[in-house]
Formats: structure tokens, C-alpha cells, sequence
């Protein structure tokens, strides 16, 4: 499990090995096609690298967009745009970087993989169910990585200090919605 990295640039929080250990089977069992994609790799590796890197954009978009990432660098709710918003740099990812490949070949696996060979037509298929599965593993560590930002390092010294850790606090309320609930598996 690593960060495929160029020069101090995350490219990908995993690399088409991690993916594969993921969900093995889903490379035995299926022939995935990937001579349609754009600018077609030349293996199976590259092509899932490609999904990877794709991935880790989207996850770093999700969390500059999320509530979690303002509230942490400390602005404001009714702070603007989303251009004022500081972009997410995942060079600064000191700790838990395990988590970061997991849950990038988790989103890779639900939104890229297994809708290649999935049987939509019959919500109890295989495929399907994992998509399912994948997803609530992503939500999931999402969920406990935004809500204990214990692995940024802001000021980019290459260690985590105290005062950079922030752990988001649950409002004291009775309710069962799931918003409020975090979950560490």
C-alpha cells in the first residue's frame, strides 16, 4: 500500500495492486474491457491506475467541498464560493495513509470497476451487491477521516502537532439520524 507520487505530487492514494486485493475476484471472474477508455493503456495495471488517480481527485474535491474541511481550517459557514475555499493538498497526508488507499480503491471498485460488469437489470446481483458494499465502506471511512482530522499536516513541517489535530464534536441532542453517528470500524 503506497501513494503513487511524482516529484512532491500525490498522483494516486493507490496503486493497481491494492485495488486488486481489494476484490480479486473481480479480475478473475470478468474480462474487464478497457480498450474504449480515452487514450487506451496499454495493460490492465495502467488502466486501473488510471481509475485510481481518478479517484483520488474526486476524494480530494470531496473533502475540500465538505463541511468538515472549512470547518478545520476554521472558516466560516456563509464563507463564499468555493474558489475562496483552500484546495485540499494531499502531499500534506502525514498519517493514516493506509486509510487514504483503502478508501480511494474503494471508490474506485463502486463508481469505475464493477459498473463495467455489473448485472443492473437485477438489483440481487453480484456485482450490484458489491457496489452497495463498496460504497458503505467508502461513506464510512470518509465519514471517520473528516470527522478525526488527526492525518493533515497544515503547516506542512511533516509532523502532526496537537494543534493540528481536530476532532469534529457531536451536538448533544437525542436522535437516531445517521448524520450524527460516527462509526469507527
Amino acid at each position: 500500500m503506497a501513494f503513487i507520487i511524482s516529484g512532491t505530487t500525490v498522483i494516486s492514494y493507490a496503486e493497481a495492486a491494492d485495488v486488486k486485493d481489494k476484490d480479486q475476484r473481480v479480475f478473475e471472474a470478468n474480462e474487464i474491457d478497457f480498450a474504449d477508455a480515452p487514450d487506451a493503456p496499454a495493460t490492465l495495471d495502467d488502466y486501473i491506475e488510471d481509475l485510481t488517480t481518478k479517484s483520488t481527485a474526486r476524494i480530494s474535491e470531496k473533502i475540500r467541498a465538505s463541511a468538515a474541511w472549512r470547518e478545520y481550517l476554521g472558516l466560516t459557514v456563509g464563507f463564499g464560493s468555493m474558489d475562496d475555499i483552500p484546495t485540499f493538498n494531499p502531499s500534506l497526508i502525514v498519517a493514516r495513509k493506509s486509510d487514504f488507499t483503502d478508501m480511494c480503491c474503494y471508490y474506485a471498485l463502486k463508481e469505475y470497476l464493477l459498473p463495467k460488469v455489473a448485472d443492473f437489470g437485477n438489483p440481487d446481483s453480484p456485482e450490484v451487491q458489491k457496489i452497495k458494499y463498496y460504497e458503505n465502506k467508502f461513506n464510512d471511512l470518509f465519514e471517520e477521516l473528516l470527522s478525526m482530522m488527526d492525518w493533515y499536516d497544515v503547516d506542512g513541517d511533516g509532523t502532526v502537532t496537537a494543534g493540528e489535530k481536530h476532532t469534529r464534536i457531536q451536538l448533544n441532542r437525542r436522535t437516531r439520524g445517521r448524520r450524527n453517528i460516527v462509526r469507527v470500524r
